[in-house]
């Protein structure tokens, strides 16, 4: 995906990953949460490349991406061995292959990034298909009621690497990989309605307000490779810069609108000190609520628009975010609400908790943690290797905090793809089993294992 967005992974995450690809044998805990009342959708990818959605407890997901859509597949309700890579002698319930099973062959196209639509209705995904002559790439957008997919972009020389869904649940946008940049799309969820391209460059993040105005953070394709936080807006034949809010170096990934609409926050660099910016919808009275350290820094709204999650990695070699900090915009009153190091953080629906994503110093995985904003009371949910495409998604997770989401919408749960463990082993000891995708309660009961996979979300409102 976002190779894209033109860094390389960090140290940690390398090693984290490469763990994980090693087939490190830890401990795993499993077990089967009550469903949430109020009936969450789940779409994944698996480990055989397509694409399943499922709600409530998932007994039954739905294959999104086989070839005959709208398969129904009966995942397994068995535990996994206690001792996974030592008890070869038992029997593992269906879809678990033992350890050095050859991986299954890939057959048609590989499917990526699914995400929901605002109102839950549909699926939006993207895919790459192997031919003699080259790739073909395309934009799939997959109703869940009438289980059909449509294609709504096709191109046979650039790569989709991120798609994101307007709020109006209508129109999408997506980027496109080409030799020298990217490339931002809008089309309308229609097939064959034309897309249109927005504006080029690299890296490139973007949030939309509506389909005729956004927020870009770009450096130009041009022989200037200017860098500037600018607002673009579109009419039905043009578009055009209304206005330039950061001109040169700005250390941050995605300006951001509250999600009450009313604000925009992004990073500006004003005689070498960086600043939190919040204005106004239109981007009129700026008024800087933070001063950051020199770094790369990271920002989330929290979903009552009261707030900002914010932080700051210090070190360009080791690029983990120090702690994680709230301002409240009203007041520019900031508190600390964990000193450790993370790799990414996600406000919960609503806005009381924070889950996050700490990285143990020296230590062979992650844990996931969740602070409550009010209190600052932390708990440890569980230690975990991850996936490449789990891996990708942390390091771009203020750009996906626009387009997908962790969390349950009840705000009690959160999903993930990975491998859970059992305690926090310092170095690495032995095989791991096939990434699963789980269902955390933030209370600290047992998780709910899903299927194999590599990359989860949950929709932002409970299912139909």
């Amino acid at each position: 995906m976002m190779a894209l967005l033109g860094t390389n992974p960090a140290p940690a995450v390398r090693g984290i990953v490469a763990a994980a690809a090693a087939g490190l044998m830890f401990v795993i805990v499993t077990a089967f949460a009550a469903a949430a009342a109020s009936n969450p959708a789940v779409v994944y990818v698996s480990t055989d490349n397509n694409i399943y959605y499922c709600t409530g407890r998932c007994l039954e997901p739905v294959c999104v991406t086989c070839k005959t859509e709208g398969t129904h597949v009966r995942r397994d309700t068995g535990v996994t061995a206690a001792a996974f890579g030592l008890a070869q002698e038992e029997e593992m319930p269906p879809g678990l292959e033992p350890p050095g099973a050859p991986p299954p062959q890939q057959q048609g196209p590989l499917y990526g990034w699914p995400t929901f639509s605002p109102d839950g209705k549909r699926i939006a995904y993207s895919s790459i298909t192997q031919k003699p002559d080259g790739g073909d790439y395309a934009v799939w957008v997959y109703d869940i009621k009438l289980h059909e997919p449509t294609q709504i972009f096709e191109s046979r020389t650039e790569r989709v690497v991120y798609v994101d869904w307007l709020a109006d649940s209508q129109h999408l946008s997506f980027l496109l990989g080409e030799p020298k940049g990217l490339s931002l799309i809008l089309a309308e969820v229609k097939e064959s309605a034309p897309a249109r391209i927005v504006t080029t460059g690299m890296p490139l993040y973007f949030d939309w307000s509506s389909p005729d105005f956004l927020a870009v953070h770009t450096i130009a394709l041009n022989s200037d490779r200017t860098e500037q936080v600018s607002l673009i807006s579109l009419t039905p034949t043009s578009q055009h810069v209304d206005k330039v809010l950061s001109s040169g170096r700005s250390p941050f990934k995605t300006p951001c609108w509250s999600p009450d609409g009313k604000h925009l926050a992004y990073i500006a660099n004003y005689h070498a000190e960086s600043n939190i910016v919040v204005a106004g919808a239109d981007g009129k009275n700026p008024r800087s609520i933070v001063s950051l350290p020199v770094g790369e820094s990271s920002m989330v709204w929290a979903p009552d628009s009261k707030h900002i999650a914010y932080s700051t990695a210090i070190s360009a070699d080791e690029p983990a975010f120090s702690g994680i900090k709230v301002v409240d915009i009203a007041t520019a009153d900031s508190r600390l609400i964990t000193k450790e190091d993370v790799a990414a953080y996600f406000f919960s629906p609503d806005s009381k908790t924070i889950a996050y994503i700490a990285v143990p110093e020296d230590k062979p995985y992650y844990t996931w943690a969740v602070v409550n904003v009010a209190t600052g009371k932390t708990r440890k949910l569980v230690n975990f290797l991850t996936t490449p495409d789990e891996s990708t998604a942390y390091r771009f997770f203020d750009q996906l905090a626009v387009s997908h989401t962790i969390w349950s919408p009840d705000s009690l749960s959160i999903i993930y793809a990975g491998v859970p463990l059992n305690g926090a082993p310092s170095h690495p000891t032995g095989i791991a089993p096939p990434p699963s995708v789980w269902i955390v309660a933030i209370d600290g009961s047992k998780s709910q294992r899903v299927e194999q996979g590599v990359l989860a979300f949950f929709s932002p409102v409970p299912a139909n």
